[in-house]
């Protein structure tokens, strides 16, 4: 659990004009900030944020509140999700609770490691020829940070080199120990990097190229990535989810990513896994309309009945 000073020592921190002004373009009236409300339709703007009462309100649907209430709303969090996401985005540490078993686990090392294979896609025309076969765009590889992971001993060695923990490393499921000593988990694969509902990278995806057995393998269970929990692709495709209220389940990295390109940017995708009872509560954030957008294949259809059944009995 956060504690309590800790989240009143952020609220302190938080400007609601800088926190607002990052998810809409606010304009300048007299003493206050005036935008179109991002809460329902309308040309005329009448939604009103005060820096004098570090507050907003919108006088055509009513909607108010302080810069936590409005990122509650907006990115539909829970209240926890929600200060953890503005501390992060306020560069902010906050305090956990000594014996909480939410304590928040450093994830740096594993942002690093993302643009560590980031940097070897952009280097390896043999992978960037693959993908642009595949037909994804250069503005795809950046917008869903497509990256490389390489041989087993280059990530451990980009580790070592730069002094990250390795407990760390071990803990989000990058590297892991074997009888040989440590290896990488995922070796001379295309990587997709996973992140949670509050943008959170928690995980990764990876493909292979070179004729390992498995050919999809994805990040284990830890303590912040748990697959029958994750959509891939859901932290870019939210806020269209709900402003079309609408969302497209697919089943994989690539069917997300090729249906973005094509305009349907409320694609998500379940991470190697049947869609399961654990999705249902992501699936019903703001009510959307449910789309399945499956392979045409037997196992597709079957896949696809499967979760229709059960999300007409949620």
């Amino acid at each position: 659990m956060i504690k309590k000073e800790s989240i009143e020592n952020l609220k302190n921190n938080l400007d609601v004009v800088d926190i607002i002004s990052q998810y809409i373009e606010l304009k300048k009236s007299g003493a206050n900030f005036k935008a179109c409300c991002p809460f329902h339709g309308e040309t005329t703007p009448s939604f009103v944020v005060s820096p004098a009462k570090q507050i907003y309100h919108c006088f055509g649907c009513g909607v108010g509140g302080d810069s936590i209430k409005f990122v509650m709303e907006y990115e539909k969090l829970t209240y926890p999700e929600t200060i953890e996401k503005l501390a992060s985005m306020n560069n902010f540490t906050l305090e956990y609770e000594e014996n909480s078993s939410e304590k928040k686990q450093d994830t740096r090392v594993i942002e690093e490691v993302n643009k560590f294979y980031q940097k070897l896609f952009v280097s390896n025309p043999a992978v960037k020829d693959y993908i642009h076969q595949r037909g994804i765009s250069d503005f795809s590889v950046e917008k869903f940070e497509i990256g490389y992971a390489p041989i087993s001993a280059d990530t451990i060695n980009f580790l070592k080199s730069n002094h990250y923990n390795l407990t760390d490393a071990i803990d989000l499921g990058i590297i892991d120990t074997g009888t040989n000593g440590l290896y990488s988990r995922f070796i001379e694969r295309i990587t997709f990097p996973i992140y949670s509902i509050s943008g959170k990278l928690v995980g990764f995806g990876g493909r292979t190229i070179t004729g390992h057995n498995a050919k999809y393998v994805n990040s284990p269970q830890t303590k912040l990535f748990n697959k029958s929990k994750l959509l891939y692709g859901y932290q870019i495709a939210k806020e269209y989810i709900y402003k079309k209220n609408q969302i497209i389940v697919c089943e994989g990295y690539l069917d997300v990513i090729m249906l973005h390109q094509a305009g349907f940017n409320t694609a998500v995708a379940t991470l190697g896994t049947a869609l399961t009872a654990d999705h249902l509560p992501l699936l019903r954030r703001g009510e959307p309309k449910v789309i399945l957008a499956y392979d045409g294949d037997k196992a597709g259809l079957a896949a696809a009945f499967k979760a229709s059944v059960m999300l007409s009995q949620s």
